[in-house]
């Protein structure tokens, strides 16, 4: 049974919760509101300062605030937080905002699942994502490119290879549908600011908050533009394998790293001198960044916490596998050998294998 075979009464607080669905965009177009009523009406002014606080959260890393109790209110000011990332046209940013919005989202979803709300889940997937998924008795499907799609590892049981095919669907269970569903929302989101369009002249009030988080953002790149300009002068980021330079450099940008990923970069790090401080100067730039958790993370790949055992990268072939080298470096099967190695002054033929 697909959604589209039944029917899902949204409740005002689940157009609060998921202000993207279909039916959440039908109740802002009945408010008529316009960028002049969002700049020069009260409550366009209140929806307008809603948003401001949200992305200003966002810059500073704090932890985003939960849905507006007046659900016509939420998805008023979702959409706002929305026209404004268009109107600042950073792409760091949107990943930034996309991803802490959609952790949200998924934290909605699992309590929805707690309260055996399924059948939500369900609607989310097909009306507003439109993934092919389908639900009879105990069983729960989604079509493989839809899996492929919303991935949140390539590892483990995320990987495709790893999982069985039943002409062309991939079996989930429905906490699985829950985390698929929050990588969706994540490029959904993202998708709504590229797609936003803000036709003739911006009003007064709604530019000096575009300026305002703009500057605001701007500061903190600057604040990444140092941290990149400290590494590449204490540790020679030429040193770095190619895998390694290019997840530093997406960690640096502001993009949302899977674990592998993360645990790739911090324990390479570590192992070239990096103290546990300055590895978390790194990951601090990381849209869903929380101290007390990636302080404890890189604290025991660091051997601090835990078994006290210090963890080594990925060898080469892993970092393929898991889809985080597409380099062969020649007569390298660790990217700490081809640290030391170029360190001591050898230079070492790289190929791009895609």
């Amino acid at each position: 049974m697909s959604a589209a075979q039944f029917r899902v009464v949204l409740t005002p607080e689940d157009l609060s919760h998921y202000p993207f669905v279909p039916e959440a965009l039908s109740s802002l177009k009945d408010l008529e509101l316009t960028l002049e009523e969002l700049a020069y009406t009260p409550l366009g002014n209140l929806i307008l300062e809603k948003a401001r606080e949200r992305l200003l959260k966002v810059v500073n890393g704090e932890r985003f605030s939960l849905p507006e109790e007046d659900h016509m209110l939420e998805v008023a000011v979702f959409y706002t937080t929305l026209l404004i990332l268009a109107g600042i046209g950073d792409d760091r940013l949107t990943e930034k905002f996309s991803t802490l919005y959609s952790k949200a989202v998924h934290e909605f979803l699992l309590k929805d699942l707690e309260k055996g709300f399924r059948e939500k889940l369900l609607y989310i997937a097909v009306r507003a994502l439109g993934w092919d998924v389908c639900s009879s008795d105990s069983n729960l499907l989604i079509h493989f490119k839809d899996f492929v799609f919303s991935q949140p590892e390539f590892t483990g049981e995320w990987k495709l290879s790893n999982r069985v095919l039943e002409r062309g669907y991939v079996r989930i269970s429905w906490r699985e549908l829950a985390r698929l569903l929050e990588t969706g929302v994540k490029k959904h989101v993202a998708s709504l600011v590229q797609r936003a369009e803000i036709s003739g002249k911006i009003p007064e009030g709604v530019y000096r908050v575009v300026e305002e988080v703009s500057r605001a953002w701007s500061a903190r790149q600057e604040d990444v533009r140092s941290v990149t300009r400290e590494i590449s002068s204490k540790r020679g980021e030429e040193a770095l394998p190619p895998c390694i330079r290019e997840l530093l450099h997406q960690q640096l940008s502001g993009k949302n790293l899977p674990h592998s990923a993360r645990f790739a970069l911090a324990s390479f790090l570590l192992n070239i001198g990096f103290s546990v401080e300055e590895t978390l100067e790194v990951f601090r730039r990381s849209p869903d960044f929380r101290e007390d958790v990636a302080r404890y993370q890189v604290e025991h790949i660091a051997g601090l916490r835990g078994s006290r055992v210090k963890y080594l990268p990925y060898k080469c072939d892993n970092m393929r596998s898991y889809g985080l080298c597409r380099w062969m470096c020649e007569g390298v099967k660790h990217p700490l050998q081809y640290f030391y190695r170029t360190l001591r002054g050898r230079r070492i033929k790289v190929r791009e294998l895609w």
